[in-house]
């Protein structure tokens, strides 16, 4: 069974969701934070940084970094046909995708919404924010852009990379706004809603 620390409407979601529709026997475990706001010790423990999420493998080894649980749990079911096999051109598209949305959009939003973080200055936290708000637009952009038809990121067929996509979507500071910018970004996000096993999971988690 897989063990998913969590915390709701966190950077698990697409994890847990992906989890769910691949029917993968899993646990989801709320790590919560101290009264102080930091992750409590008995977390700490097993993932120092205190962020969320990790996963604990069937054979209790530890993995951090939700695109990296998503590319690998896709492998591990490759008839359900959530990651193109590898060596394809499609591969290559998917494993783009993926670390782009890890690296530009999931970065810019924590920026946006945790700007303090990013200076010893509370004073420039405003800033941050501002910053993060414009390179999270430009970033949805480039992806819109370079997006072929659709519905989903490789065409016709839902890929790991779309329920992560989908989630970040979703942290946009103004989702109205940017699906009337970008409807292929819309469609994209409706189609993976659709499946009712991730419609749950984004319930769950606060982001319909």
């Amino acid at each position: 069974m897989y063990k998913l620390y969590a915390r709701k409407g966190s950077g698990n979601a697409a994890v847990e969701a992906l989890l769910a529709h691949m029917g993968l026997e899993h646990q989801v475990v709320d790590v919560g934070r101290t009264p102080e706001g930091k992750a409590p010790d008995w977390y700490l423990a097993f993932n120092p940084r205190g962020e969320v999420p990790t996963l604990e493998l069937p054979d209790h080894s530890i993995m951090t970094e939700s695109a990296a649980m998503m590319i690998h749990l896709a492998d591990t079911k490759p008839e359900m046909g959530l990651a193109p096999p590898v060596g394809t051109p499609a591969r290559a598209q998917y494993l783009r995708w993926m670390v782009y949305f890890a690296t530009a959009p999931y970065t810019s939003d924590l920026r946006m919404f945790y700007s303090g973080r990013y200076s010893t200055d509370p004073a420039h936290a405003p800033a941050i924010k501002a910053r993060a708000i414009l390179d999270l637009a430009r970033d949805f952009d480039l992806f819109a852009a370079q997006m072929g038809n659709g519905p989903f990121i490789l065409g016709d067929k839902l890929s790991a990379a779309d329920i992560y996509a989908g989630m970040i979507l979703s942290w946009s500071d103004d989702v109205e706004a940017l699906f009337a910018r970008h409807p292929k970004l819309q469609r994209l996000y409706e189609a993976v809603e659709a499946f009712p096993d991730i419609r749950k999971v984004w319930d769950r988690n606060g982001m319909l």
